[in-house]
């Protein structure tokens, strides 16, 4: 639990801390909504682990590109509503069902991965990054998502998501399988890059892209502020 959770409350309290109270005055968000999302996305998380495993989703490549549309169409359903349509809010709720379903992901994994395991020694470095890089990536995609609602184009931005999930999802292929794919050290290295890309992705999404999206669909909605952390 703490693997396959932790990483994601660290990402929560490290973006979202700057766009509630104290950093500003007036929060960007509601804070009862935000974790009512991210219990959603837990419970989302959960059912994709579940699907993952029963329809054997790992067992090829091909799967896990139509496993990435799938857990993008997860988070568009949920944030399709009308009550997150063309609102700025829907930005932030979008990253707290991203991350709600990596901590239901990355538990589930973590939970038969440390079971099936004689040691634990490079299994950790393993599990570690399975959670801290699904935290990062589908968080970075559900603020995409919710970008999308904000601005009423959610296909355009699913699509925008769904090139690097599918990368993602590739090399977490390798890495589900063991390394049968292409030895020990391909599954290494698969790993490390997975991570790489998650970070990247996230970075541009939450710290280069964010503050000037809250701004632009503020404006969208007749509303400005200039209190908008990080916003050049």
């Amino acid at each position: 639990m703490v693997l396959g959770i932790g990483p994601a409350l660290a990402l929560m309290y490290l973006v979202v801390r700057n766009y509630t109270y104290p950093k500003v005055e007036q929060p960007f968000f509601s804070d009862p909504a935000f974790f009512g999302l991210f219990i959603v996305g837990l419970v989302e998380g959960s059912i994709l682990y579940v699907a993952l495993n029963l329809f054997k989703f790992a067992s090829n490549p091909i799967l896990m590109v139509l496993f990435a549309a799938v857990e993008l169409m997860a988070m568009v359903v949920v944030m399709n509503l009308r009550r997150f349509r063309g609102k700025s809010d829907s930005v932030f709720y979008g990253y707290a069902l991203g991350l709600g379903m990596a901590s239901g992901l990355a538990t589930g994994i973590c939970f038969v991965l440390a079971n099936a395991v004689e040691s634990f020694d490079l299994t950790a470095f393993t599990l570690v990054v399975i959670s801290v890089s699904l935290a990062l990536i589908l968080g970075a995609c559900g603020t995409n998502i919710g970008e999308g609602i904000a601005r009423h184009l959610p296909m355009q931005f699913l699509l925008q998501g769904l090139i690097l999930l599918i990368a993602y999802n590739l090399l977490f292929t390798v890495v589900l399988q063991g390394g049968e794919l292409g030895g020990e050290i391909v599954y290494y290295i698969c790993q490390v890059l997975m991570l790489v890309l998650a970070a990247f992705y996230f970075y541009r999404i939450m710290y280069v892209k964010l503050p000037g999206v809250i701004n632009d669909v503020l404006k969208m909605e007749g509303k400005k502020r200039s209190d908008i952390p990080g916003l050049k």
